[in-house]
This record gives C-alpha cells, sequence and structure tokens, in this order.
C-alpha cells in the first residue's frame, strides 16, 4: 500500500491538470462574465487551493502532532465557509444545517475544514429513509480545549462499530454506498493536531460524531450562526 507522501505525489499530477482549466476557465470568464458560473468557479478554486495547501502539508512529513506549528482558528468562520461551499449538496439532499456558537481552537484551518466536511458529508449520507436531514455543529468546553459535535438525525452508528468506524476502509452500514475513508480520515487528521474523536447517540435519534481539540490562548466568542433554513 502506497503511503501519505506517495499518494500525496501521485495526485499532484491531476492537482496540476485542473489547476490549469481553472485558470483558463477564468480567462474565459472575463470575456463573458456570468454571475452564477463566477460563483461556482469561484468555490472550486478554493477548493483546489485548500488541496494543493494539504498536499504540500502531507509531502513534508506524516500528520504527528509534535513539532506542527499550529494557529489560531475560528471554528465558527471556518463552518460558514464550509455552509457555503456545501449548499449545493444540502439543497440536493434537503437538508438543513445549523452552526451554534463556535469557539477558536489551536490547530490548521484547513484541517479543521477538511473534518467538518467529511463529518457533514457523513451525517447527510446516512439518512433515515423518509426524514429530511437535519445536522448541527455545536461546541461545549473541555478539559484543556473544546469538543465539537456534528449531530443528525440519521440512521445512528451501532454502538458496537463506535471504534471500528475511525478506521480506513471500515463501514457501519455496508448497504451505504461508500469506501470507508471519510471518519478515518477525520481521526487521522484529528490525532495529528494532538485531538480526540468519537460518536455516540444523538439526543432523539441519530448520531453524535465529535472531535476535540485544544483552545486557543486567545480565544474570544464568536457568534452564533445558523444557515441552510
Amino acid at each position: 500500500m502506497c503511503t501519505v507522501v506517495e499518494l500525496s505525489h501521485d495526485m499532484r499530477v491531476p492537482l496540476t491538470s485542473i489547476v490549469g482549466n481553472l485558470e483558463m476557465l477564468e480567462d474565459e470568464l472575463h470575456a463573458h462574465p456570468d454571475p452564477v458560473i463566477a460563483t461556482l468557479l469561484a468555490r472550486t478554486m478554493r477548493a483546489s487551493d485548500r488541496l494543493e495547501r494539504m498536499l504540500d502539508h502531507r509531502m513534508e512529513v506524516e500528520p504527528v502532532a509534535v513539532g506542527r506549528t499550529l494557529v489560531e482558528v475560528d471554528v465558527c468562520a471556518v463552518a460558514r465557509q464550509l455552509a457555503a461551499d456545501a449548499s449545493p449538496l444540502m439543497e440536493l439532499a434537503r437538508a438543513r444545517l445549523e452552526i451554534g456558537w463556535l469557539p477558536s481552537v489551536q490547530a490548521d484551518p484547513d484541517d479543521v475544514y477538511s473534518i467538518l466536511q467529511n463529518l457533514l458529508t457523513n451525517a447527510v449520507k446516512f439518512t433515515q429513509a423518509g426524514v429530511e436531514p437535519r445536522v448541527s455543529i455545536s461546541a461545549r468546553q473541555v478539559p484543556g480545549g473544546w469538543r465539537i459535535s456534528v449531530t443528525d438525525n440519521g440512521i445512528g452508528i451501532p454502538a458496537a462499530h463506535r471504534l471500528d468506524v475511525f478506521t480506513l476502509f471500515t463501514r457501519a452500514d455496508p448497504c451505504v454506498e461508500g469506501h470507508g475513508i471519510g471518519l478515518g480520515t477525520v481521526a487521522r487528521t484529528v490525532y495529528s493536531l494532538g485531538g480526540r474523536v468519537g460518536a455516540e447517540d444523538a439526543p432523539g435519534g441519530g448520531a453524535e460524531v465529535w472531535f476535540e481539540l485544544r483552545a486557543s490562548p486567545a480565544a474570544g466568542r464568536t457568534s452564533a450562526r445558523t444557515s441552510g433554513e
């Protein structure tokens, strides 16, 4: 099995092609302006920039908590950006995303985005038949930091699988399409930041998947936000 560094290197070839095509589309857009296409292009370019930064980081070292340079990350701002980027997915799934008060933590902004993106995608995927997905992102203080929870009203995670799902290529429900990579990626990224992950039943049904990260020394409260209504 190839290492993360090898995989990051191999992914650079198609990424370079994607970025090149996006730049050509941007030039074409200047000649023929279209606000809808401009919005979609901007989202795609942000995603490609984020992916490039993540690949650069993975090629430098295998993620470990020791020696990493972490910064203050406003989780609320990251969640808002994710809500904007994920709006087409949420509309297609007829899903609602609620973002409560969220803190600032010591982390990497791209890593926090990746964690929340995987948890949101997972929550929307594992829904109950005939029930419109409802997902919320919230936080509470724990010793030394913050617990960020992504809670849904889906099918939940059986107690017997709540540790296994954080292993790559493991799926709690084999009937749901996927490769079992999302939660494994979340765990690996959180561990690289020196944090913890876990899953439990959500009040009223569904799953609560959480991760804990160290508090930012200069953490200040940010305003609550509800989106996707």
